[in-house]
Formats: structure tokens, C-alpha cells, sequence
């Protein structure tokens, strides 16, 4: 296939900048075009990252404005996007689109699920993680899982590394705490790390190393060199500078980085993945975090921060916070294991962890089946009794009278999840029999229903299949106050897969072709 994948550029210092650069390489490798919109970290004009196109976003809209200029310019048959979901309502609905979907909320946020179920494009997302498989599952929506990944060639237990390292850094008898995280926000909680590791410190003066691997000063989080100063951490504690975060840290540097960690620790509220703490793993750094989201799933070696307290976020759900007190006992205990030598059965832990995340493994078996079926859903006929995502765009917030009329309904009645919300919901098809119940067997060219009975009428794949498609549009406007009708026509790729497709005269019936090939007619 041809695939158009929309996230932070390749070589952006981030995870999803890292995940971006995995994926698109090794899908290209499998024989897919790739093609990346890098929506944040990349701005300009279109190069090449390798083989691949590269394109900038100049709008600072996640890629929203121009994704479907990019997905003509690349011919792309997919859009797969890394990003969270609801920021991307209002993507092009024409575009086939699949988003690899972080939720990092117990439970998942309403705006996630309507962005999932209400945006048109949308052919079937994929978690991230097996919490958001759950949480997507719970909320009737189907998707795929596939996992973050990391490289454990790579990022792989290495005793020179950490040797050196410490040797140049002077700590070789420290116990080196390490913190791989932004700080665009206070989720990643660095206030109750800092403080936590300031309590350590206390107890144990001279014995502590903190590494910060963010931007201290970063416009869209808080001023941690500010809070670092009236902490009076200065002495141990170490940050990347700012040059070599913004020009981006090579993965062979992070690799040998984390090595030199003794513990990993990320207090966080709340994650989608939590790409760090694999990495750590991967290296054998035993890891401290919070016992929620998808982080449950994660933590092989390390100990969890398990009293939790909710907090209502803006996004109308929670995320978790936890106690500086508690972070700074699991920070004990991690020194203490590392004291006696029992921090070894932890690495070993970890270390087998991160290995059900390696990149060869995920990429072999995840993605050849997930994309096969996508390839599947794309080619296969339009007319299987299935919904299709982007017309539920056309279903009205309400209706008056509340009564809904669906024509041709099909035998499985697929849109009627969405259509019973508007009210009392009634359905016809000519196929209708004993067998299948809630059905009224009735030809749409003669509705057995008074006029203007129905708020709303609604028509899918059918009018094609009609002898007289004028007569039963004539038939939908007399029954229904409001109504929208939609049918494949020659100008849709799959019309002529499907023998029964009649072509809808355009003379007989007035209607609107869209950019899918769909006839629409609404009134």
C-alpha cells in the first residue's frame, strides 16, 4: 500500500519522533511507500528522509489543514496518523484513515470516543497499549493492538557503557536515579519526582545522582530550574543542554545514557504507551512508576507506586497522581536493593520485559496481519451490511418529530446504533421475514407510512439497487421532514464490483456527487 503516516518528524526527540522513525522504516522495508507529514518538529518545504518523502506543516494544526493535498500529492490509499485522536476531529472525511491512538485516561474520555466513532474517515483505529485495547472495547468500538516497540539490539545491557559513563561522571559509587520525560505539562509529574528524590537525598548525603533528561525551562510545562533552586538539588543533579536537546540526541547516546541508571523513574499520571520505561528495560534498569493506565502492562522489573488519587482533568475523565512520600519509599527500596546486590534479580526482570516489546518481533508478527486486513477493508465491496464511518457525519444532533425512518436497512441493521438516538427508530427493507424481527418487509417505492411522519429519513446503498430510484426519493421526501439518501455511483472504484449496481440517472434525479464517488441527496 501506499501510506501517507502523519506524527512528529523522524528525528524529533520524542516518542512519538522515535516510534515515526521505526514505523515508517520498516514498513517501507515490507514493500509499502511510505510517506511522512511530519506535523510538529519539521517545517519548510518538502525533502527526502532517506527514501522517503518527507513533508513539513507550516500550520500548526497537526497536519489537519493540508493532510488531503499531501494524500493526493503522495497517491496514498492510507492515512495512518500517531497522535491522540480528538485533536484530529476535523480531518479530512474523504481520507482513509487509521489512527494509532494513545489513551491515557481512566476511564477513555468522552471526547476520544466520539472523535473515534463520529469522524468519517476512520476504517478501524489501533491501540497502543492492551489498557486502551480494554478501554476502546468497553466503549463498543473494534480496533487493532499493536504495541510500541524498541530496538533491544540497541538498547541492551552494556558494562562498559555504564562503566565509562560513570567513570567520566564521577559517580561511580552513586546511586543514579535517571528521568527520560517532557515537560510540556505537569503529567509527567516532575514536582513529586524532585521533590521525592530531594527527601532521598536527605537520608542519604553524597549517595545520590539525579539525571533530568528534559528542558528545565520548556514554555509549555513548569520552571523546574526555579523549582531545582529552592530544592537546593543543584549539586546532584544533571541536565542535558539545551543545544543537544534541540538538535536531538542520537538513540546510540540514549542507549549508553540509560545504562548509567541504576533506577528509572516516572511518577507519571498517565500514559498512552510509555515508549521510556521499555527503553530503560531494554537496557536493564529496573523501573519506578505509577500502577495505572498503560503503564500496568509495562513495569516488569522495578516496583510500582500503587496509592493513587484521582484527579479530573480537562479532558473529563481522570489521570492519577500519587504521594511524594510514597514515591520516595520506592526510591528506598531501590536503593537498598541496590545496597545489598538484589537489584540484579530486577534487571534481569526488566531486561525480559522490554523483550515482548522488540522491534523485530512487533514488526514481524503485528503489522504484516494488521495492514493485511486494512488492505482487505479498502478493496472489499461497499455494499456488505457494514457501516461506513464518514456518513455518520451526515446523522443530525436531533430530529423533530423524534422518529427515524431507515430504508433499506439491511438485514443486520448497521446504522442503527446511531439512528436509535434520535429517537423511536423504525426499519424497512423488501428482505425482510420471519427471521429477522424489528424489520418491516415494504417496497420504498410505495412506504406504507403517512406523510411527514418521520423527523428523519435515512437511505444507504440502496437507491442503486432500485428499478426507480426517482419514485423512491419521491417516496423518502413525502414520509420524512428531513432526510439524507446516499448511493454508490460509476464514479465509485468499487460500484462496478457489485453486478446489482444500477446506475442513478442524473436527469431523473437531481443529486450531489462526492469525492468518494458516493451520489448524496439530502433535504
Amino acid at each position: 500500500m501506499r501510506i501517507l503516516w502523519s506524527s512528529n518528524s523522524p528525528f524529533a526527540a520524542t516518542g512519538y519522533g522515535t516510534q515515526t522513525a521505526i514505523a515508517t522504516k520498516r514498513l517501507q522495508a515490507q514493500g509499502h511507500k511510505m510517506a511522512i507529514l511530519a506535523f510538529w518538529g519539521f517545517k519548510g518545504s518538502r525533502t527526502e528522509w532517506g527514501d522517503i518523502p518527507l513533508y513539513p506543516n507550516n500550520s500548526d494544526d497537526y497536519g489537519i489543514e493540508h493532510a488531503g493535498m499531501l494524500y493526493e500529492d503522495h497517491k496514498a490509499d492510507l492515512l495512518i496518523t500517531l497522535v491522540d485522536v480528538w485533536v484530529l476531529r476535523q480531518m479530512n472525511p474523504t481520507l482513509k484513515w487509521v489512527p494509532w491512538m494513545p489513551i491515557d485516561h481512566d476511564p477513555i474520555p468522552p471526547l476520544v470516543i466520539e472523535a473515534v466513532k463520529k469522524s468519517p474517515g476512520i476504517i478501524k483505529p489501533i491501540a497502543m497499549s492492551k489498557f486502551g485495547m480494554k478501554q476502546l472495547n468497553d466503549n463498543g468500538v473494534d480496533c487493532y493492538y499493536i504495541p510500541h516497540t524498541v530496538n533491544t539490539n540497541l538498547f541492551a545491557p552494556d558494562k562498559d557503557a555504564r562503566d565509562v559513563g560513570r567513570e567520566r561522571y564521577g559517580w561511580k559509587d552513586k546511586f543514579v536515579i535517571g528521568t527520560v520525560a517532557t515537560n510540556h505539562s505537569e503529567r509527567k509529574n516532575w514536582n513529586v519526582s524532585m521533590r521525592a528524590v530531594a527527601m532521598l537525598e536527605k537520608r542519604h548525603p553524597g549517595e545520590v545522582i539525579f539525571y533530568m533528561h528534559t528542558n528545565l525551562n520548556d514554555e509549555r510545562g513548569i520552571n523546574l530550574a526555579a523549582l531545582r533552586e529552592n530544592l537546593k538539588m543543584q549539586e546532584y543533579t544533571r541536565v542535558p543542554s539545551i543545544s543537544q536537546m534541540n538538535i536531538g540526541i542520537p538513540q546510540d547516546t540514549m542507549a549508553r545514557t540509560y545504562n548509567v541508571f541504576d533506577v528509572f523513574l516516572l511518577p507519571t499520571k498517565g500514559e498512552g504507551f510509555g515508549v521510556p520505561l521499555i527503553e530503560a528495560q531494554s537496557c536493564g534498569v529496573p523501573v519506578i512508576t505509577t500502577n495505572c493506565t498503560a503503564q500496568t502492562e509495562l513495569m516488569g522489573g522495578g516496583w510500582f507506586i500503587n496509592n493513587l488519587a484521582p484527579e479530573w482533568t480537562a479532558q473529563s475523565s481522570w489521570q492519577f497522581n500519587c504521594t511524594v512520600e510514597e514515591v520516595e519509599e520506592r526510591l528506598e527500596q531501590a536503593f537498598q536493593s541496590w545496597k545489598n546486590g538484589s537489584i540484579a534479580e530486577q534487571q534481569q526482570k526488566a531486561r525480559e520485559k522490554a523483550m515482548e516489546y522488540d522491534e523485530d518481533a512487533i514488526f514481524s508478527t503485528y503489522w504484516p496481519s494488521v495492514l493485511a486486513d486494512i488492505e482487505k477493508r479498502l478493496n472489499e465491496p461497499k455494499n456488505m451490511e457494514g457501516i461506513q464511518k464518514w456518513r455518520l457525519a451526515m446523522i443530525p444532533p436531533s430530529i423533530v418529530p423524534r422518529k427515524v425512518l431507515d430504508v433499506g436497512c439491511g438485514l443486520t441493521m448497521p446504522y442503527k446504533p446511531y439512528l436509535k438516538e434520535l429517537g423511536e427508530y423504525v426499519a424497512v427493507d423488501n428482505r425482510a421475514s420471519k427471521e429477522t424481527p424489528g424489520i418491516i418487509k415494504a417496497d420504498a417505492h410505495k412506504l406504507p407510512f403517512e406523510s411527514k411522519s418521520f423527523g428523519f429519513v435515512w437511505c444507504s446503498e440502496m437507491l442503486e439497487h432500485c428499478d426507480h430510484p426517482e419514485i423512491v426519493v419521491s417516496e423518502l421526501k413525502r414520509v420524512g421532514k428531513h432526510g439524507v439518501c446516499l448511493f454508490s455511483t460509476p464514479q465509485n472504484p468499487c460500484f462496478k464490483i457489485d453486478p446489482e449496481h444500477r446506475v442513478v440517472d442524473p436527469n431523473k434525479v437531481r443529486y450531489t456527487t462526492m469525492g468518494t464517488g458516493d451520489g448524496l441527496i439530502s433535504w
